[in-house]
Parts: C-alpha cells; sequence; structure tokens
C-alpha cells in the first residue's frame, strides 16, 4: 500500500510535526503538560545513562524503548490488578504492613522482569544476546514503571506541603524521591531528614536481576543449573532492600537488621556497577576470542569499548556526517559477533524474522495493553482503598478520580485537546501511529470518566450488570461456540473481500493522455534474412507489457551491487540493482557468444535454455531461498555506498530480467525459466525484457 500511495508518509510526517509544534506550544501554556514532560524528561534521562555505560549492546534504541514502553502499558497494570486480586481476597487496606511492605514489593520486583521473559519466550535470543542486553531490557522495565508512578504522584499531590515544596516531600521526613542531575540513576527513595534507609531506583532493581539471569543463561552448559541460583539471590536481595525502606517504621526489629546486614539499600547501586562492569568483561572476552572473523576499522587493534568511544569521537569532530554509520556498524558487529559465539541455528537462521515479528508483538502489546489501561489504573487504586467500608481520606483514591473528572471538566476545549495531542507526540516515540492513538485517545478517557471510576470503586458489584453478564456470554459463544466461529470467518472473508475491493479501486488505471492528431506512418521493423517470425503464443502465457515510462535500466536504479552475506560474513550473492519504491530487483543476464561453436564437437557451446535454466532459474532460486539465510546486506566494490538494509529488501516480490541478447529461441527458453519459477515461488512475479545493452 505505501509503495502505491507514497504521499501517505508524506501526510504521516506531517501530522507527527503538527502534534510535536502543537505540544511545545502547549508547555507554554498548560501546567499539567510541563508537569508531564517533567517526568519524562528525568526518565529519559535515566534511560540515556544505562544506554551509555551498556557499551557491549546489540540492542538498538527503539527495542530498549519498547521495553520502557511494557513497563508502563504491561506492568503496571499486572501489578494492580495482584494488589486488587490479594485485598478483595483478603480484606485490608494499603496501609497494612503486610501489603504496603511485603506484598507490594515482591508483586512490583517479580512483574517487572516479565517484559524481559517475554521476549526471550518469543524471540528465541537467549543464546545470542550480550550481558548488556539484559540489563538494557530490565532497566527499561523499570525505567517506564517509575515513570507511570511518579507522574501519577506529581498529579494527585495537591495538598499543601507539595504544592510548597514539591510532590517528594513529606512532613516528618522531607524529601523523599531525588532526582539530581550530576547523580548517577537518579530517582532513589530516602528521606533526606535522619536517613537511616534508602531504596534504589527501580531500573537499578530490574537491571541488577536481569545482568545475573543472563550470566545464568551465559554459563549455564559449564556450570548446570545451579547457576540461576545467581538471579534467584539479586531477586531477594532487590525484594529485601524495597521492604525495608517501605517498612522502616513497621517491620519487626529483626527483618530490619537483617536489611541493615545487607546495606540497608545503600550497597545495591555499587554492587550493580560492578556486576555490569564484570558483564561488560565477559562480552568483549568473548569478542575477542573471534576478532579474526569480525570486521575491523584500519589499525584496529583489540575489541574495546575505549577504541569503538574513541572512533565514535573521531567521526563526531571530524567527519559528523559517518557518525550515524560507525554507530550502526560498531553495534552490528557485536550483534554478529555474540551470534556467532553463542547463537544456535535457531537464531541466527531466524533473527531478522523474529525481530520484525517481536516488533509486531510489541506494537499490539502498546495498543492491545491500552485498553487495560483504564482497568489497571482502577485496580490499583482500588487496592489502596477501603474497598469494604468508608476509607480514611488520605486513602480515598475513589475521591481523587472524582476530583480528577472535576478539573478535567474545568478545562476549555483546547486545554484538552492539548493534552491528548502530547500524549500522542510522546508516544510517537516509541510506538507507529495507531498505538500512539490509541494511547492519546486513553489518556482523556480516563479523567473524563473519573466519577463512573469512582462508582465502580465504591461499589464493585456494579460491574454485574445484565449488560456486561450479556456482553461476556456473547464473547464467549463468538469464540467457543460453532456458529460463533462460523460468524467470525464470515466476518474475515467479508472484510478481506473489502479490502480486495478498495486496492482494485484504488490500482484503476490513470486514463491515457491524448496524443495530437497528426498524421504518422506506422514502422515496420525489418526482418532479419533467414530468421522466421515469432510464433504467435497465447496472450496469457506472456507476462503483460510494462508500460514504456516505468522502464528503468538496471544501471538506473538508486541501490545497485546490493550484496547478502551469512553469519560467518561468507557472500550469497548480489542483486544488480534494487528499487525500493516500485518493489523491483533487477537482474542484469549476458547471452553474448551463446551461439559460439565449440571447436571439438562443432556444436554451441550453450543452448539458449542451457542458459536460461543456470542464469535465470537456477541463480534465482538460490538468491530467493539466501534471502532468509541471510544476516544482513553490504556493497560489492562496483555497487552504490547506500544500500538499503536486510529488512527493507525481504518483502519485495518482483524480479525483472534485463537481457542484451533477443531471439525466438531465446525468448521461449527464457520463458521456460520464468515458468518454473512461477511454479516454485507462486508469490514472487517474473518478467524480462530482451535486447537491453
Amino acid at each position: 500500500m505505501l509503495q502505491r500511495l507514497p504521499w501517505l508518509k508524506t501526510v504521516y510526517t506531517v501530522w507527527c510535526w503538527i502534534s510535536l509544534l502543537f505540544f511545545i506550544v502547549c508547555l507554554f501554556l498548560f501546567r499539567d503538560s510541563r508537569t508531564m514532560l517533567v517526568q519524562y524528561l528525568w526518565s529519559f534521562y535515566v534511560m540515556l545513562q544505562f544506554w551509555f555505560l551498556c557499551r557491549s549492546k546489540t540492542f538498538t534504541w527503539k527495542q530498549a524503548a519498547l521495553f520502557m514502553l511494557l513497563g508502563v502499558f504491561l506492568v503496571i497494570p499486572l501489578t494492580a490488578l495482584t494488589l486488587l486480586a490479594a485485598h478483595g481476597i483478603f480484606g485490608g487496606n494499603t496501609r497494612d504492613t503486610w501489603s504496603q511492605a511485603v506484598l507490594t514489593p515482591i508483586a512490583e520486583e517479580v512483574w517487572k522482569l516479565l517484559p524481559l521473559g517475554l521476549f526471550l519466550f518469543f524471540s528465541r535470543r537467549a543464546s545470542s544476546m550480550s550481558l548488556a542486553d539484559y540489563t538494557l531490557a530490565g532497566a527499561g522495565a523499570g525505567v517506564g514503571f517509575q515513570l507511570m508512578e511518579e507522574l501519577t504522584r506529581r498529579w494527585l499531590n495537591s495538598g499543601i506541603i507539595g504544592r510548597t515544596y514539591g510532590y517528594s516531600t513529606t512532613l516528618l521526613g522531607g524529601e523523599t524521591i531525588h532526582w539530581d542531575f550530576w547523580t548517577l540513576f537518579p530517582g532513589r527513595f530516602e528521606e533526606s531528614l535522619f536517613p537511616t534507609v534508602m531504596s534504589v531506583s527501580h531500573p537499578v532493581h530490574t537491571g541488577l536481576v536481569a545482568l545475573g539471569l543472563g550470566l545464568a543463561v551465559r554459563f549455564r552448559k559449564q556450570r548446570g543449573n545451579k547457576v540461576f541460583v545467581l538471579p534467584g539471590l539479586l531477586l531477594a536481595w532487590s525484594i529485601l532492600d524495597h521492604m525495608g525502606y517501605n517498612g522502616q517504621d513497621s517491620l519487626p526489629d529483626w527483618f530490619l537488621k537483617l536489611s541493615d546486614w545487607t546495606g540497608s539499600g545503600y550497597l545495591t547501586k555499587d554492587a550493580f556497577i560492578l556486576l555490569l562492569a564484570l558483564g561488560l568483561f565477559i562480552d568483549y572476552a568473548a569478542l575477542n576470542r573471534i576478532k579474526g572473523q569480525l570486521p575491523k576499522i584500519e589499525g584496529e587493534g583489540w575489541l574495546t569499548p575505549f577504541s569503538e568511544l574513541w572512533y565514535m569521537g573521531r567521526a563526531l569532530f571530524t567527519r559528523r556526517e559517518t557518525f550515524a554509520p560507525v554507530l550502526a556498524w560498531t553495534r552490528e558487529r557485536r550483534e554478529m559477533g555474540f551470534s556467532l559465539l553463542y547463537g544456535n541455528e535457531e537464531a541466527v537462521s531466524l533473527r531478522d524474522s523474529l525481530h520484525t515479528r517481536l516488533q509486531r508483538h510489541y506494537r499490539a502489546a502498546a495498543g492491545v495493553t491500552a485498553v487495560l489501561l483504564l482497568l489497571g489504573v482502577w485496580a490499583g487504586f482500588a487496592a489502596y482503598s477501603h474497598i469494604s467500608g468508608h476509607p480514611t481520606e488520605s486513602a480515598c483514591f475513589s475521591c481523587m478520580f472524582d476530583s480528577l473528572q472535576n478539573w478535567w471538566d474545568r478545562l476549555d476545549t483546547w486545554e484538552k485537546g492539548a493534552i491528548v495531542l502530547g500524549a500522542f507526540a510522546l508516544s510517537l516515540l516509541f510506538v507507529g501511529f495507531w498505538p500512539a492513538l490509541g494511547i492519546a485517545l486513553t489518556a482523556a478517557s480516563i479523567p473524563a470518566s473519573g466519577h463512573e471510576i469512582a462508582k465502580d470503586i465504591r461499589d464493585p458489584k456494579r460491574l454485574l450488570t445484565p449488560e456486561t453478564a450479556l456482553s461476556t456470554l456473547i464473547a464467549l459463544a463468538l469464540s467457543r461456540v460453532p456458529f460463533g466461529r462460523l460468524a467470525e470467518r464470515l466476518s474475515g472473508k467479508a472484510g478481506r473481500r473489502l479490502k480486495e475491493w478498495l486496492e482494485n479501486l484504488l490500482k484503476r488505471p490513470k486514463k491515457p493522455k491524448p496524443e495530437p492528431d497528426l498524421p504518422q506512418k506506422p514502422h515496420k521493423p525489418q526482418k532479419p534474412e533467414g530468421e522466421e517470425p515469432p510464433s504467435k503464443k497465447n496472450p496469457e502465457e506472456d507476462p503483460p507489457p510494462s508500460d514504456p515510462e516505468d522502464y528503468v535500466h538496471w544501471s538506473q536504479a538508486r541501490y545497485k551491487g546490493v550484496e547478502l552475506y551469512d553469519s560467518r560474513n561468507g557472500a550469497l550473492g548480489e542483486f544488480d540493482g534494487v528499487d525500493l519504491e516500485k518493489g523491483v530487483f533487477y537482474e542484469a543476464k549476458s547471452a553474448k557468444g551463446l551461439d559460439r561453436i565449440h571447436p571439438k564437437t562443432g556444436k554451441p557451446q550453450q543452448t539458449p535454455q542451457q542458459f536460461t535454466d543456470k542464469q535465470l532459474y537456477q541463480k534465482t532460486k538460490v538468491r530467493i531461498n539466501n534471502l532468509e539465510k541471510a544476516v544482513g546486506t553490504r556493497t560489492t566494490p562496483d555497487g552504490t555506498s547506500d544500500i538499503p538494509t536486510l529488512e527493507q529488501i525481504k518483502g519485495i516480490r518482483h524480479f525483472e530480467f534485463q537481457l542484451d541478447g533477443d531471439s525466438p529461441a531465446l525468448r521461449e527458453a527464457a520463458e521456460n525459466s520464468l515458468n518454473r519459477l512461477r511454479q516454485d515461488f507462486p508469490d514472487y512475479t517474473f518478467t524480462i525484457r530482451f535486447g537491453v545493452n
């Protein structure tokens, strides 16, 4: 669709810029927009620190940011639902010690590891990930979790102390949440008045446990399953620090003594930094074992993070146009190295396809879990209130939802639009257009439905209405009953029919421009002597002739000399020309010397059929199969410096062959070879041009 309608990209780009500019204007007009941006920038700064320190990473920034997004839209709702279920079963409120100091730390620290678990389960890349990748995955989920947690505190803290001294200031403890620019991993929890215990930020805890899990996976074959004791101990340590801070005024003395033995939270960050340094040393030591198989910069010796930083800095200050390619090149080299070292056959052969599927999985998760956001926020606040009885004023979170809608109703239309567009602009940094739109609309629906949410919190039985039960039964019928499945299939077919009709409507051929009415004498090509006219064929057997205006010589393609390579850096063949906009592979073939007579046999050295079977059928078949085996693309010595990536060319399904020869026998042989290709690869199309010099 995008190849046929390139203007959609332009519309999408213009819309993104308008949204961003409108959000910037709102920063000067509305306080809540500035509040949201402040917390987002703090979280972004923490993520940048992890990104810089994890030098052996193979993740792209977009992959790391997706973990942050899952921390917001997956971990937060699941944690809130867990607390709601516990309070619904056992009763009580969040001020109880068992809830605040025991259940909450366990639920939060365990659920923050879920995005990493999903990644390992769906991507099957555990064997080829670097230890820094594990750290980034855990830290990203922790950053997203803390972003949502602190943003909620900033929006809801409307007391006189919070308005005067800051949202994180308490009467007896002073400032409790510290965001310092010159601090490594800001966002720690520590009372500023008589501090005795501390809890590091959420990303440090989760990054520490994730790094321990990566070490266990890396050394499981040498040490056995007993190495998984390490991440288990690190998880227990994180939970202990979290519990010690939350329950410093209510837990028994023996537990606080145990917290003192482990450093009362003051040793956790130091331990994480030492463990991260060990992980980087292990990663680069492994890469240097196979440095002979990896591409290197001229004059480069050992592969170290300092040498990579040197080359990046040199590119930044001497030739800034090469800075981005150097960044991408060093990361891809590390990815290749870890694939060679630890990647099993499945990880190597399916890396690109699994990467694409994983991107779709995360985007789908961002869109689907946006629906859970409303339920998760409701569940989280309900868990911190008395479901049975009347809550105290400080724990009346249902009253906060009433206040939230009252505030929303007082806003003007432009102010509401500014908040929605701001959420849309921020979401576009991590997801595509439709998930970002869903997130923005969800952000607007929560305050607009504050009174209804408050009623549901006060009286959960309101959810058990006949309408809710009826909708549940209908959904069950459509998913389980055979008639429901039949209806689902019929709706799917109707949707496909509608899609095909729209595509055919959009592909209607343009009307040809009227030509001037001038007398012209038709030109008849002269028939060479001794050459028979080509036999008349069924027009359905030949591919439709291409529009002469669309003809592109293979040497005029934007990308030329695009070579595929495997996990061992071996060549897998090349494409003469590639056109991403039209979705065409150009292949130039020379038929010169085809009729040359062999001196010993007195016959042509190669028949036209032998030539086309080898040059068209066999080589193209190998090239298509190698697209699945390849791990990347690179340019040939005669190719263009700018070439598309493997993911970009995998979607191309059309080959155009350009032969410099032309004869009836060559045309017939070429058609036979192309028919074999069409049978083997029905989802591809193949056309050919003759007499192309």
